[in-house]
């Protein structure tokens, strides 16, 4: 069976006898790299075909087609093309091209004056035709043109877009929390409305065939990996169509997941701020939240960006023994008290951002970071308020612990994040920094849903 194959590719010093063994039949030649054989190129392999009687298909070698494409092209090798090409029914004969390109990317000109066929066939769009048709010229060769058509029974693809497809990955920004952390709880909020202002970072965490790729960060950083994670599983399922939902479905979608399904009485901050991505204040409700209609200007949030340091501890995070407390306190009159505090400093963030009081903004998550050791001691420890006092002696104008606390990363503003990053490390050895950047996209402009 594979000898019917291998008898229709051809050397390119065999190609002049074709002429002779089909006298009075018309010759017709296309060429291309068909690194991956698609519909596209059957559709217009079938159009070549109803231009004469014989079709001669050229295929880039793997040289040109490097050069020509880039690193990483072809996918396939040569031989595995012009035998897949010669394989098909509407192509009587398939060649390897030069392994030369001249001007307007022609790697075929030896071929072409081996050949001599009646007809070279382009598509309509082709490049460089002028160059293409003086050498037809020169050897008395037609050119014809195919319009590239997509029969209704098919989808419109490309061996770029395939690959790109195969490539693929979901990706999805982290977040820091800057303020109003545990306002988003339902369930401790009571009825309750609450606001919480925070960011999605980058760079983004991505998961392909299965396997997560956390781009660095360390788990338990309190940049609220585990429900990144839990939304990139979510919109890969195949019974999952993101596409037809709104930013607010797909984000309940993962509270809902994570809430009911996994059993977590939890809050909304961290499924709407890596779903909207950029900057949000969003007010809590029971059941619903709702981003601040006014938007904070990029200008603005990257002047803010430029004086903060993200800061691991150093420390794992144990951040359900924090959670415990919380739910043990958030109805006694210390824990209330703490809680409409944290609720205000969320929408006092937002508001000292818009006026780009920045230290405003550093005392806010100082405030912040107060409160939440008000509602539970476990949010801190010994040695975490003593690198948070060491970094106020060292530049820091103020800042918090991220998420629910206990450990993790800590988000310092001040004068020279530099400085005070070498500080840190020197003072405390197990820290180190996470070097991060604001990502304003939202999940469906990120995976182009």
């Amino acid at each position: 069976m594979f000898e019917r194959i291998k008898s229709k590719v051809l050397k390119a010093d065999e190609l002049s006898l074709i002429k002779s063994q089909y006298p009075g039949k018309k010759i017709v030649f296309c060429t291309g790299c068909y690194d991956i054989l698609q519909s596209g190129h059957a559709v217009f392999f079938n159009q070549c075909k109803d231009q004469g009687d014989i079709l001669v298909v050229g295929v880039g070698r793997d040289e040109v087609i490097t050069q020509l494409k880039g690193p990483g092209r072809p996918v396939n090798p040569e031989n595995n093309r012009v035998y897949l090409v010669a394989s098909l029914l509407d192509v009587d004969y398939a060649v390897l091209n030069d392994s030369v390109i001249l001007p307007g990317k022609i790697d075929f000109k030896n071929i072409l004056e081996q050949l001599k066929p009646d007809v070279f066939i382009l598509n309509d769009d082709d490049s460089g035709v002028e160059l293409k048709k003086e050498i037809c010229d020169k050897i008395g060769i037609e050119i014809a043109f195919v319009k590239r058509e997509v029969p209704e029974e098919l989808e419109p693809t490309s061996t770029t877009r395939i690959i790109d497809k195969i490539n693929f990955a979901f990706r999805a920004p982290l977040r820091i929390d800057f303020a109003g952390g545990w306002a988003d709880v339902p369930y401790i909020m009571d009825g309750v409305t609450g606001y919480v202002s925070n960011i999605a970072i980058k760079p983004l965490i991505e998961f392909k065939a299965g396997r997560f790729n956390f781009s660095g960060y360390p788990r338990g950083s309190g940049l609220s990996t585990s429900t990144a994670a839990k939304l990139l599983e979510m919109i890969s399922a195949k019974n999952y169509n993101a596409e037809s939902k709104s930013l607010t479905a797909i984000a309940e979608d993962l509270f809902n997941l994570e809430n009911k399904e996994l059993n977590w009485a939890i809050g909304r901050q961290d499924q709407y701020s890596i779903v909207y991505g950029g900057f949000n204040c969003f007010e809590f409700g029971k059941d619903h939240a709702l981003p601040v209609n006014e938007e904070i200007p990029m200008e603005v949030l990257e002047s803010f960006r430029h004086n903060l340091l993200l800061l691991h501890t150093g420390v794992s995070r144990n951040a359900q023994q924090a959670v415990e407390q919380v739910y043990q306190n958030h109805k006694t009159p210390q824990g209330k008290a703490a809680l409409e505090k944290i609720s205000s400093y969320g929408l006092q963030f937002y508001n000292l951002l818009l006026q780009r009081d920045f230290m405003g903004c550093a005392k806010t998550m100082e405030a912040n970071f107060i409160a939440q050791k008000e509602l539970a001691t476990a949010t801190s420890n010994e040695y975490l308020d003593e690198m948070y006092a060491f970094a106020k002696e060292n530049g820091a104008y103020g800042g918090k612990i991220c998420g629910a606390g206990g450990g993790g990363a800590f988000v310092f503003y001040c004068e020279d994040p530099g400085s005070l990053k070498r500080a840190m490390k020197k003072q405390f050895v197990d820290c180190f920094e996470i070097d991060f950047e604001f990502e304003y996209k939202n999940i469906k402009s990120l995976n182009t849903l």
